[in-house]
């Protein structure tokens, strides 16, 4: 801080100033106050910044952390936050945590990335991973959340540029995703003795939707009048930290959970606008919804759940469980492992293919923020379409308006 001082005529500011480690104190003399006064704001400011300066992250781990604190707080839904901070505690922390800020170069990541690729897996308490390195998915993860933290570093000033923004990034290979094709789904569902997984498969393929918002569907998100499903929550395990942290943000219930449990699971709101959407589903889905509705009303003890997928004392079904289920049918019926999300992606290939490439009608299904998102992942589906528009240009153009025929030289 810095004070001014009257003598006579003239205004000095004094304040202290380290000179070669010693704390020496400066005087410095002004004809006018206003002359004094501006001196004075641009000492105090210049200590301010210097005091920044001294308190600002020195690592990686530092700054993750103010990184989560002042953006993740209030940018984060629940969900990203437990994920990035399953990311931050088990990769970024203990391999990058320790760089320091000014050491970090384009080159160095690079390196750090490539070696990186070679590290062990994460394996905890619930994990099967022993053995293995680390994978693409966690490679890229990792680096869109420290490219992600270094972008705010630089409008915070911290750095002059984002050090991830040009690095190399690995070359990885994808594995090719493996889906259900409409006949295997049918052969699941035959073959298919449980009443609510029969209902998820068929649910699930119909209406594009995500395991999440599949197990939150209430039997009042129904429109039995239009044929309709409204999307507008969705179901998942979240950090008790998580909770904790961003206030419950955008929770619309919290089922009970034992005291010692690090989780908890909540309905809430989904992340993006898009993902609030009716679907139209077909009359035989409907069949399928009011058999399964008999059915909970002859075996539940009091009212009817509201959840569509509940036990019998209305707690909702998890996403482990349908998955282990879904696993044991896939095995019975002798098909590709997949995973339960699949379905999902089985439907958006099977509805463009029924609209010929309608990527609106598909997108209004599966709420997808972006149709970008859809031609991306399912560009193969499109390009059959093309080759068979251009069987039809040839039918319709060549053959049926007759042979064109010219002189060429």
């Amino acid at each position: 801080m810095a004070s001014i001082v009257q003598r006579g005529n003239s205004y000095s500011v004094v304040y202290y100033k380290k000179e070669n480690g010693i704390r020496k104190q400066k005087w410095e003399s002004f004809r006018t106050e206003k002359d004094a006064l501006h001196r004075k704001y641009v000492v105090e400011h210049s200590q301010q910044i210097k005091k920044e300066l001294a308190h600002r992250p020195q690592t990686v781990e530092q700054l993750i952390q103010e990184y989560v604190w002042l953006y993740g707080r209030a940018k984060w839904s629940l969900s990203m936050y437990t994920s990035s901070w399953g990311l931050i505690q088990n990769y970024i922390n203990p391999y990058f945590g320790s760089v320091r800020l000014d050491e970090l170069t384009p080159r160095l990541v690079s390196k750090l990335y490539i070696e990186f690729q070679n590290e062990p897996r994460y394996c905890g308490p619930y994990h099967k991973y022993e053995g293995q390195s680390v994978s693409a998915s966690t490679l890229k993860s990792v680096h869109k959340l420290l490219h992600s933290a270094f972008e705010q570093v630089v409008l915070w000033e911290y750095v002059d540029r984002n050090p991830f923004h040009k690095a190399a990034f690995p070359k990885t290979k994808s594995a090719p995703s493996v889906f259900l094709s409409p006949e295997q789904i049918q052969l699941l569902l035959c073959h298919c003795s449980v009443s609510w997984l029969r209902l998820a498969i068929e649910l699930s393929f119909v209406c594009t939707l995500r395991r999440g918002e599949l197990l939150a569907l209430t039997w009042d998100d129904i429109n039995w009048e239009q044929n309709s499903l409204q999307i507008s929550k969705t179901l998942c395990r979240v950090s008790k930290d998580a909770m904790l942290m961003l206030e419950e943000r955008d929770v619309l219930r919290i089922f009970p959970a034992d005291a010692r449990s690090r989780t908890v699971l909540v309905l809430k709101s989904p992340k993006t606008e898009s993902s609030n959407r009716v679907i139209y589903f077909p009359p035989s889905l409907k069949h399928s919804l009011f058999e399964w509705q008999n059915e909970q009303k002859k075996s539940a003890i009091g009212e009817l759940p509201r959840l569509i997928f509940a036990y019998e004392d209305n707690r909702p079904l998890q996403g482990g469980v349908l998955t282990k289920h879904f696993q044991r049918l896939l095995a019975k019926c002798n098909l590709p492992k997949v995973t339960f999300h699949s379905l999902r992606h089985s439907s958006i290939t099977y509805k463009l293919v029924l609209t010929g490439g309608d990527i609106k009608a598909v997108q209004g299904d599966s709420g997808h923020s972006q149709a970008d998102m859809i031609t991306e992942i399912y560009g193969h589906i499109l390009d059959a379409n093309r080759r068979k528009s251009t069987e039809r240009f040839e039918e319709e153009f060549y053959q049926n308006c007759g042979t064109i025929s010219c002189n060429r030289t």
